[in-house]
């Protein structure tokens, strides 16, 4: 088998010290990915972070640069991962395109920004780049079954949607909006504007809001101050039971059921509670790149994703 070369711009500093010091099932960086992957040749990474290379460099004996524009001259990558800060994605995007790679794969969210987005979208069709965001549950088997139980009413009909989320509506509440687009794509629908704080950077503010269906479902999406605390809830309450992903990352499934301390009321009961193995996500992308490259599968989570979680933003943004 041929395989593809890959090369790493910036490595995710969590993710990667996270795999590097564990033996690990899955991955929780880009590097792990796929570097354990049976389809790509993970030819080099460029990373600002001096440890970082040296790690990869020593132990791994992966060629390292400190400047990306002179690794993809010198290593010329069919893939290009770009796994820096948020505020960097607009310029590497553009960049990386004069290397002629036939696939970027970027972490969320595309830029901070709308125009810019919708910029590198048309640049990418121009030059005829795939280019696949990482909204991470896109890539989780656990998200199309909640799909699932939407469409097909396993709890009914869903009267509310609650989000809770903290750092920013384009960093972080970006991956809700996503799933807000992919499994209510009704856009009839009023928003609500309840509070504003602030997020990770100065034109990212973390906002609660609620979208009033015109069917009468309700979306809230609750923002909290910004900490390093790691919380984030979603729940789904039907007319005949509730779907909830708890803040230890785990699926609860609920029923509904007769009360057993109050005669003639019902309640919700608990059937089941799964965690999500989000180590799964970034090998389950690796794959699906794999499979778009050789003409057998739609990337999972293309740009024009990322466009449409924008449309959202700027409904939101115009509340203000």
């Amino acid at each position: 088998m041929n395989k593809h070369k890959v090369c790493i711009i910036g490595c995710g500093d969590i993710g990667f010290l996270f795999d590097h010091n564990r033996n690990s099932d899955g991955a929780l960086s880009h590097f792990k990915a796929f570097r354990d992957s049976e389809y790509f040749d993970l030819t080099a990474i460029a990373d600002s972070n001096k440890e970082i290379r040296d790690n990869i460099e020593t132990e791994y004996k992966v060629d390292v640069y400190e400047n990306y524009e002179k690794m993809c001259i010198e290593k010329k990558p069919v893939v290009i991962v770009i796994a820096t800060n948020d505020e960097s994605h607009f310029e590497i995007l553009k960049r990386v395109t004069e290397y002629k790679p036939l696939l970027v794969f970027c972490e969320k969210p595309m830029t901070l920004d709308s125009e810019e987005a919708y910029e590198i979208s048309r640049l990418y069709k121009e030059k005829n780049i795939k280019l696949q965001i990482n909204f991470t549950r896109r890539f989780l088997e656990e998200f199309y079954d909640i799909e699932n139980i939407i469409k097909e009413k396993v709890i009914g009909d869903i009267e509310s949607i609650t989000f809770y989320y903290s750092r920013g509506l384009i960093h972080n509440a970006s991956h809700y909006l996503n799933l807000v687009n992919w499994y209510f794509p009704e856009t009839e629908n009023e928003i609500q504007i309840v509070s504003r704080k602030e997020g990770l950077y100065s034109n990212d503010d973390t906002i609660s809001f609620n979208m009033i269906y015109n069917s009468g479902m309700e979306i809230r999406f609750i923002g909290l101050n910004p900490t390093k605390l790691s919380f984030a809830e979603v729940d789904f309450i039907g007319t005949k039971g509730r779907v909830k992903i708890n803040c230890r990352n785990e699926i609860e499934k609920y029923r509904i059921s007769q009360n057993k301390t109050f005669s003639g009321y019902s309640s919700y009961e608990l059937t089941e509670s799964k965690a999500v193995n989000f180590q799964k996500a970034l090998p389950n992308a690796v794959v699906n790149i794999y499979n778009a490259l050789s003409g057998n599968e739609e990337l999972k989570s293309p740009a024009e994703q990322t466009l449409k979680v924008f449309e959202l933003v700027n409904r939101i943004r115009e509340k203000i």
